[in-house]
């Protein structure tokens, strides 16, 4: 595993020729990949109860996962709603129960342990919203993000632009991501669950508007049968199993990205909250009966043996969208 732009080799930073039969390298130092970037949605720093933190049992983004990622000589790329994000307090989110970084926390994050940061949008508009914007308003939730990040001395701005929402295939933003977002980022997030992650960057760099696909960790009901956890009610899906990532990241090639999203990492159970409502237990050593009653919270205990499964894989790189745009021949 390598870490971009610390190319080549963690021990030695040399870089590694593309073995037999691998696709041919691109023509920079990044070498043949397969790559990985390691992203969180909207650079959640930890949760809340009625917008007041509480980092209980929270692996929080600045304290605990920034630091262990640099331990294994990796760095993430978080996303900012600009318009949403302060230079010193945290915005809370997701029901009042979630803080996303301060442009104070995204600093901290790029300058001591190398994160990237794109945009989230600039108001993380809905779908309403997008389907009447303006031709003025288009180009200041797209381009004009990407201008505050670079504003704020942010490393790799111009990288992606994730459109919000479970509507990224709906023609609105198809068209503001191929009218605008497409004039401003190497690449644009879309949502298809059929990608698992994985991109053919030969593809996505010569197909416009230059669509490309995450995959996330999510919470959700536990995956063993025998368990009461089984029928937590979640309104989306069931709980990743580690083992899912880990097989998507070892059937990864040469030339291929590899998209891994995440929002909140928690560990043992979930406090006694006062209004926030979700639910966890992390606690069992089994993950099959690890589970969480909403999406945007899984296990830091799972997550960290997809990291290491990542770091162990001699031929992965870490690296940010903006990176592998120039790398692709993206001009931004």
């Amino acid at each position: 595993m390598a870490l971009v732009p610390v190319v080549g080799s963690v021990a030695n930073g040399s870089v590694r020729p593309p073995g037999a039969g691998h696709a041919p390298a691109p023509a920079t130092a990044l070498g043949p990949g397969p790559f990985v970037t390691l992203l969180f949605s909207r650079s959640e720093i930890s949760a809340a109860d009625n917008c007041v933190q509480d980092d209980t049992n929270i692996a929080r983004l600045d304290t605990v996962v920034a630091p262990y990622l640099q331990s294994l000589g990796m760095a993430g790329t978080g996303t900012l709603v600009t318009k949403r994000t302060d230079d010193t307090t945290r915005h809370c989110t997701h029901y009042n129960d979630d803080l996303t970084a301060s442009w104070a926390d995204a600093t901290n994050l790029a300058q001591n342990y190398g994160w990237h940061f794109v945009s989230h949008t600039a108001t993380y508009p809905s779908l309403a919203k997008i389907e009447s914007l303006t031709p003025k308003q288009a180009l200041a939730e797209t381009c004009g993000s990407e201008a505050t990040i670079k504003a704020h001395g942010l490393p790799g701005a111009a990288g992606m632009i994730a459109y919000p929402g479970s509507y990224t295939k709906n023609p609105a933003v198809v068209n503001l991501q191929t009218q605008y977002g497409d004039t401003c980022f190497d690449w644009g997030r879309q949502y298809d669950h059929a990608k698992h992650g994985q991109n053919v960057l030969s593809t996505a760099s010569t197909t416009p508007p230059h669509w490309v696909y995450p995959v996330a960790v999510v919470g959700g009901p536990c995956n063993d049968p025998t368990q009461p956890c089984y029928t937590v009610h979640v309104q989306n899906g069931r709980y990743t199993m580690p083992s899912t990532i880990i097989n998507q990241i070892s059937r990864l090639k040469p030339g291929m990205w590899y998209i891994f999203q995440a929002y909140i990492l928690v560990t043992g159970k979930n406090p006694k909250y006062t209004s926030n409502m979700n639910r966890w237990d992390c606690t069992s050593p089994d993950p099959a009966e690890h589970w969480t009653n909403v999406t945007v919270r899984y296990c830091w205990s799972d997550y960290q043996q997809i990291l290491q499964a990542i770091a162990a894989n001699p031929n992965i790189t870490i690296t940010d969208p903006q990176t592998l745009g120039k790398a692709y021949g993206r001009p931004f």
